[in-house]
């Protein structure tokens, strides 16, 4: 009888003591909302990498449920504003948010084996203690957050500019690394008033209008000689919708039939192309021209008075030279350094 008892007692307590426990448990399921918890899923499932292939997973690896480390296997045009924004953390227990652009190939002793260009209208940083690595950018940055680093031999083909004087004096720009535009303060408004044709009559309006913020045509009246060396750089695309930056060296006049009526000559020691899809068209180029970019071309009945070098072979036959055009000179691999 007491053994009965006692048994009684034993499963009326379990019973109890279960029925407590899932009440609590309940009561926790019900304190936590549906926002939450999905929250604590986004917060879990957060990729530690992402690799861009275009413009569509670009932008999601840079955004706030992106990847720290976004990784690059080959070169990438955007015809696309991009923004780096978010909060996001290399692990779980990291002091700092921070992301990285890796822009580039390494062996297995960390060695840079390959470097990749990322092409873009614009590329907007919101995102503190962003760096980008060992490739390039081709396109303007506007940095609106600090930390911002650009190492190991990373290059910004355009103009880089910082939102204030703290996040300029915050950022890192190693001894290796280059920005062939301006280092300067200034809003992203100042990216919607590129021009879409410029007329040339000097040295200096001529590299404004063939830098980073010049226009994608470039428009010859006369003939010009200047005494320096000039560089055709950034990413300049024709319009909004364009898929891809082009330049174009507009070195004759025509008529409303768009017959060639006169051409145009630009004397120089030395033109660096270093924009994609550029072309020279129509007129001559007295001097050395040297590409370093892909999609060059000559058309138009277009001269070289000189030799034209190409930075590797790859670039040599991305190039296009029309049967009507000429060079003078050698074409070969090489570069100006």
């Amino acid at each position: 009888m007491k053994r009965t008892i006692i048994f009684l007692l034993l499963a009326a307590l379990t019973t109890f003591v279960f029925i407590g426990c899932g009440g609590e448990e309940a009561a926790k399921s019900e304190g936590t909302t549906e926002s939450e918890q999905a929250a604590e899923v986004d917060a879990t499932s957060q990729p530690t990498q992402m690799t861009a292939t275009n413009a569509t997973n670009l932008q999601e690896a840079l955004g706030p449920k992106g990847s720290w480390i976004i990784i690059f296997e080959d070169d990438l045009t955007v015809g696309e504003e991009i923004t780096i924004s978010g909060e996001v953390y290399e692990e779980e227990g990291a002091e700092a948010p921070r992301r990285k652009l890796a822009l580039y190939a390494q062996d297995s002793d960390r060695n840079v084996t390959a470097r990749y260009t990322l092409t873009v209208p614009r590329l907007i940083v919101d995102h503190v203690n962003t760096r980008i690595q060992s490739g390039e950018v081709a396109g303007n940055v506007y940095v609106n957050a600090e930390g911002f680093e650009l190492v190991n031999g990373a290059t910004i083909n355009g103009n880089l500019y910082f939102a204030s004087e703290a996040i300029r004096d915050s950022a890192t720009i190693d001894d290796s690394s280059t920005v062939m535009g301006e280092v300067r303060l200034g809003p992203i408004t100042d990216a919607v008033s590129r021009p879409t044709q410029m007329t040339v009559t000097n040295a200096e309006n001529l590299q404004e209008a063939v830098g980073a913020d010049g226009s994608w045509i470039v428009i010859f009246e006369d003939d010009l000689k200047v005494d320096q060396g000039i560089m055709v750089f950034g990413a300049a695309y024709e319009d909004e919708e364009a898929e891809s930056p082009r330049r174009k060296l507009a070195l004759y006049s025509q008529d409303s039939d768009r017959n060639v009526t006169a051409r145009y000559t630009l004397s120089l020691p030395q033109l660096v192309v270093h924009h994609m899809n550029t072309r020279i068209q129509s007129g001559i180029i007295d001097g050395d021209v040297y590409v370093e970019e892909r999609g060059f071309e000559l058309t138009g009945g277009g001269t070289i008075k000189g030799d034209l070098y190409f930075a590797d072979e790859e670039l040599r036959e991305s190039a296009t030279i029309s049967d009507d055009s000429e060079v003078t000179g050698e074409i070969g691999i090489g570069s100006l350094d």
